[in-house]
């Protein structure tokens, strides 16, 4: 994520009422780890924050690898619990409402016995969409997080 950069999410789909909004700022880098952290508050009145940091292996959210290098399509790497991940696809483009992005990464985290999770990583900006498809869904994709405004802080 670009750290002069203040990212707006909407959570959930635009046909669900109960849609929210957060933005996330960077807030300090401390061993070796770039904190962000909510500037607005989530439904429940409390904010959030993780910690992120890149290594010659890949992309990382506090300590979870998200994004393995070199980036390939069909790269494969196990995680923490039951968790699978796979490199889709590569280079796709792909439209927001923070604006049209290129050469993004599709990412697939799939969870032994209940489904996977989709995340969309555009290069120097970071995740602009995730979405999951799991036992909870019956069969559809559901829209979790989009990325609606980037702007400078």
């Amino acid at each position: 994520m670009n750290t002069k950069k203040a990212y707006t999410y909407k959570e959930g789909a635009a046909s669900d009422k109960s849609v929210d909004t957060y933005t996330l700022e960077f807030w300090k880098k401390e061993d070796g780890y770039n904190h962000w952290s909510t500037t607005t508050t989530d439904i429940y009145g409390d904010g959030f924050g993780f910690g992120e940091h890149e290594t010659k292996d890949g992309l990382y959210v506090n300590d979870e690898k998200i994004l393995a290098y070199p980036v390939k399509k069909g790269k494969t790497w196990k995680s923490s619990g039951n968790f699978t991940y796979e490199i889709r696809a590569v280079n796709w483009t792909l439209k927001t409402p923070a604006g049209t992005f290129k050469n993004v990464v599709e990412v697939r985290q799939t969870v032994k016995n209940f489904g996977y999770y989709t995340s969309f990583y555009a290069p120097g900006v970071g995740s602009i969409l995730e979405t999951s498809k799991t036992q909870h869904t019956k069969g559809k994709t559901i829209t979790h997080l989009t990325l609606i405004e980037l702007k400078n802080k």
